[in-house]
């Protein structure tokens, strides 16, 4: 046991006294800003790179994006951020930790009950949706919700119909059959034609029309990396406990709903 916790305390050690490094195939503004947000957090220096071959082999590395992840091959310790799941759990075996993009389907759930109480939710998937999908909607709990499964000799339009008749609110999820650059337009239309909001599936999706939606700002992710950074080990991969609610008011008052100014109080109860 006494080995246990010195192999422990070492790792601790290694963890927290490393060189940070953020590793990306692309240098955008937001990515500038976390390298310098978690430099404040960390106070100490975190460099940004694009290529493997400018790490040192005692770097902490962040992968920033799908790109970064994807094509991780490194030995140092590594943490996921801004990155879907799909890619994270598709390259687990090679990274340390990681944060989930997408947010986790029940707090989606929680956060449509806090926002319009009280109102039948249809959660809206596919039945090839990705499989840890399909496992968050199978363990979902509280009242007020039905899974609506589109199955795939049924027409979008076909399904559409069969959770507007029953619902007031529509939830989205992260499964790309149902929810794409190619079917929104034609979900919001359909939805908003009866007055029925559309919340999540996550943050691009308050641009395109939904209402409201929790995703993990920059603030957030900053803080789940100190978090990581400071453990004692690196935990598996999982989704950020710390978020933000994102509304889209501009809709809200065109299909004249008032969303609670106390959200994120209701949904952090």
């Amino acid at each position: 046991m006494r080995l246990v916790g010195f192999v422990v305390l070492l790792l601790s050690m290694a963890i927290s006294h490393a060189d940070v490094v953020v590793l990306s195939e692309a240098h955008s503004p937001a990515l500038q800003q976390l390298v310098v947000r978690l430099s404040d957090a960390l106070a100490k220096p975190v460099s940004l790179r694009q290529e493997a071959s400018e790490l040192s082999a005692d770097d902490i590395v962040i992968l920033a994006g799908d790109g970064a992840v994807t094509g991780w091959r490194g030995k140092q310790h590594s943490i996921a951020v801004w990155a879907r799941r799909e890619a994270i759990l598709a390259n687990v075996d090679r990274l340390s930790s990681g944060i989930f993009s997408e947010p986790p389907l029940q707090r989606q759930l929680d956060l449509a009950r806090a926002a319009f109480p009280g109102d039948q939710i249809s959660v809206l998937m596919s039945d090839s949706a990705p499989e840890w999908l399909r496992q968050e909607a199978s363990v979902l709990s509280g009242e007020n919700y039905s899974l609506v499964e589109k199955r795939a000799n049924q027409s979008l339009n076909q399904v559409l119909r069969q959770a507007l008749a029953k619902h007031d609110v529509i939830l989205g999820t992260a499964d790309p059959a149902v929810f794409n650059a190619s079917t929104i337009k034609n979900i919001l239309i359909t939805a908003y034609r009866q007055n029925i909001p559309l919340g999540g599936p996550h943050q691009a999706y308050i641009r395109a029309g939904a209402i409201v939606t929790t995703y993990s700002s920059l603030d957030d992710t900053v803080a789940r990396l100190v978090d990581l950074l400071s453990a004692d080990s690196l935990p598996p991969p999982a989704h950020n406990p710390y978020f933000s609610v994102l509304k889209n008011e501009q809709v809200a008052r065109s299909l004249d709903i008032t969303l609670p100014d106390n959200i994120d109080t209701l949904l952090n109860k």
